[in-house]
């Protein structure tokens, strides 16, 4: 898997803003505040939208699918990123998932 690192600020944000924010953050910072990397997953995984995943170390990864255009990558890596930070928004498809692995955290 190819790791796209993204570098940012940490910005701590309410949770009142956080809906708005990741809209119109740039995406490395919203990366850095939920201290996640996006990865392209391979070829062969191409009948999937996304997956969040965070490892026992707490760091996550944002796993996108290739053949995307840059801007359904950054709208999935987005609303990913929002189910990692637990920001209150509307259910995301079926398609997305988000999982934990390593116990509840």
């Amino acid at each position: 898997m190819a790791t796209q690192k993204l570098s940012g600020t940490r910005v701590p944000a309410t949770s009142n803003d956080r809906p708005s924010r990741l809209a119109t953050a740039p995406l490395p910072e919203l990366l850095a505040e939920a201290n996640a990397t996006i990865v392209i997953a391979p070829k062969r995984y191409t009948d999937f939208e996304g997956l969040a995943l965070t490892a026992p170390s707490g760091e996550n990864q944002i796993v996108l699918p290739r053949g995307r255009s840059a801007r359904q990558r950054d709208t999935l890596a987005r609303l990913l990123v929002g189910r990692l930070l637990g920001t209150p928004m509307a259910p995301l498809p079926a398609s997305i998932e988000v999982r934990t692995y390593g116990g509840a955290r």
